[in-house]
């Protein structure tokens, strides 16, 4: 007979109760938002920055998911300047706060590449500037993350590949990279939703997403309870949507552990 260990049922409560909770939370602040006529107001005020929001998010990060493969193995790579320019990549954005690097992209870095290019630097959207600072700045974190995930795969796996005549390429293709994938995924979840909380500090460059949306209407009509009442809902209900879609997607990439009698 096949049985489910009692961990796992234990672990499956807690999260049943961690969820209840929080939609009793949603529920409540949603509920203000659409009984209360000033909360009302905010929401459609606020909401078409949802659509921004969005976009930056998955475009930055579909962007800065190859790019930290590619900065991960290398520094994983054993030739040293290549090792060296990325381990120099990922500490140099890792020792920069977020909003600092934000503003180097956008005014500093943007300007010098249109020059390069031969265009005006007001032809690049704040938008772009703001997208562009998010994906390399999330790239250097990712990069770690695969790093670890290729280290994680063990080294007799890939013994036993180069014995069978699988090429270095093929090896990295098909037994080291779905592997280290595998074992990235939570981490690379905890990237993604901590990418979409900092698309907020792109508010500073007055791209039109949540935050900056709230900051507008709480200037127009002093309405500051309403207005960050509202962009508590939209992040927090960001936050849980996709964190249940990431565990979902680990249940499913699981074997689940049973035991048989």
């Amino acid at each position: 007979m096949a049985v489910i260990p009692a961990t796992n049922v234990t672990r499956v409560r807690g999260f049943e109760w961690w969820l209840l909770v929080m939609l009793a939370v949603i529920g409540y602040m949603a509920i203000q938002s659409i009984t209360n006529e000033s909360y009302n107001e905010s929401w459609d005020n606020i909401i078409p920055g949802f659509k921004v929001t969005l976009y930056l998010t998955v475009g930055a990060f579909l962007v800065a998911m190859p790019l930290g493969l590619f900065i991960g193995m290398g520094r994983l790579s054993g030739n040293r300047f290549i090792n060296t320019v990325a381990q120099v990549y990922i500490e140099f954005i890792r020792g920069m706060p977020m909003l600092v690097w934000l503003f180097v992209v956008a005014f500093i870095l943007t300007r010098d590449i249109a020059d390069m290019l031969g265009i005006k630097t007001r032809d690049i959207g704040m938008a772009w500037r703001g997208g562009a600072a998010l994906c390399l700045f999330y790239a250097a974190f990712i990069a770690e993350v695969f790093r670890a995930g290729i280290q994680s795969v063990d080294p007799g796996q890939v013994e036993a590949a180069k014995a069978v005549g699988l090429g270095r390429y093929r090896t990295t293709r098909h037994i080291v990279l779905p592997q280290a994938l595998r074992n990235s995924l939570p981490a690379l979840g905890n990237d993604f939703i901590a990418l979409m909380k900092d698309t907020s500090l792109v508010s500073v460059l007055a791209v039109g997403e949540i935050t900056y949306e709230a900051r507008i209407y709480l200037g127009s009509s002093f309405r500051i309870r309403e207005s960050y009442f509202i962009l508590a809902v939209l992040y927090v209900s960001l936050t849980l949507v996709l964190s249940l879609g990431l565990q979902l997607w680990e249940r499913r990439l699981a074997i689940p552990g049973r035991v048989e009698e």
